[in-house]
């Protein structure tokens, strides 16, 4: 049954905020979204042990207007800190959102009114970045726009790779509660990719999406004091995300109807990220994947009719098979010999 919105019926939506050190950046993003033309909110603002006057400022916050509920806790990162907010959220709609990030006025009363019209689960939105430092605007590509139908609804089997045209950012996404309590779906603390399986598994059991191609929302860069991690040259955090991704869709089972699209990215993570380790972790990765990790997400299973993109699997011919490939190079084969560069 659809949830009617009318301008004596609002759905509460839920806007879940984690909080660390943000004292530059929390005034900004809290009147962004205090100033909704949508009004029929509860910003839940989750303090996780900041050591500034993040708490201050959203105390005073709270006193000023109502739908400011601020929970203070000790510090134990962005995945529990998220957790916590799903487990006040009360909203017949949630979505997250950064506390160094601005959102625009009309953002929650265009997603609300979409959701509500299409029935839809979750609404992708777009996103761009903005530079902490220039002030200068840039696009994430958070959604592959040739391969995502905009402005209609649609399901992830609607979208081959579906999970390599989405990107799995937390931020970019209003969800209907409902599906998501059923579910009683929670982010993984894991140290880094946290977004990952929450994301992915949350959009992969929605019965319906639709993506939005407007910006709605705009992502801080060079901030200091940062949720971000240090972790780029720790590829064990990305392998741990993936292997929980993994095992959330079989426990929802949503393997079966999803096992392509994760395989395909799985070997599309392991690619990106050899391009962003540095060079001193890059053979180190590389012969971990050959030995162990190909092997952990079945992708040595299939060959190449089973993937969809030629520069992943020319990477995986070149980390699996090093000899092999040298020889086939040396004869002239463009797929391989593109691998080879990609690994000098």
């Amino acid at each position: 049954m659809s949830v009617e919105c009318t301008a004596d019926r609002e759905p509460l939506v839920s806007i879940i905020v984690p909080v660390y050190n943000s004292e530059r950046y929390l005034p900004t993003l809290l009147d962004s979204l205090l100033s909704q033309t949508y009004h029929n909110l509860e910003v839940i603002c989750i303090n996780d042990g900041s050591k500034d006057s993040s708490l201050q400022i959203l105390n005073d916050r709270s006193s000023q207007d109502a739908r400011v509920v601020v929970v203070d806790k000790e510090n134990s990162g962005a995945a529990a800190t998220r957790n916590v907010g799903l487990d006040r959220a009360t909203g017949e709609f949630l979505c997250f959102v950064d506390s160094d990030d601005y959102v625009m006025p009309t953002a929650i009363e265009r997603l609300v009114g979409i959701a509500v019209e299409h029935y839809a689960d979750a609404v992708i939105f777009d996103m761009d970045n903005f530079d902490d430092a220039t002030g200068e605007t840039s696009p994430t590509n958070a959604v592959v726009k040739e391969f995502v139908p905009s402005r209609t609804v649609f399901q992830l089997k609607d979208i081959p790779n579906f999970y390599k045209r989405i990107v799995g950012f937390t931020v970019n996404k209003l969800y209907r509660s409902s599906y998501l309590k059923e579910m009683h779906l929670r982010f993984p603390q894991l140290g880094a990719h946290e977004d990952m399986p929450f994301t992915y598994v949350a959009l992969s059991a929605a019965r319906t999406l639709y993506y939005l191609d407007e910006t709605l929302y705009y992502y801080r860069r060079s901030r200091e004091g940062s949720l971000s991690d240090g972790t780029n040259d720790d590829y064990r955090f990305m392998v741990n995300a993936l292997e929980s991704f993994r095992l959330e869709l079989v426990h929802y089972d949503l393997w079966d109807a999803c096992k392509r699209d994760f395989i395909n990215y799985a070997l599309h993570m392991c690619h990106w990220k050899y391009t962003v380790l540095s060079r001193r972790y890059r053979w180190a990765f590389g012969g971990d994947c050959r030995r162990n990790i190909f092997k952990q997400f079945d992708i040595t299973d299939y060959d190449q009719s089973y993937f969809y993109d030629s520069d992943d699997y020319s990477f995986f011919m070149r980390a699996a098979y090093p000899s092999l490939s040298y020889r086939i190079a040396s004869s002239g084969m463009y797929f391989v010999q593109k691998a080879v560069r990609a690994f000098e």
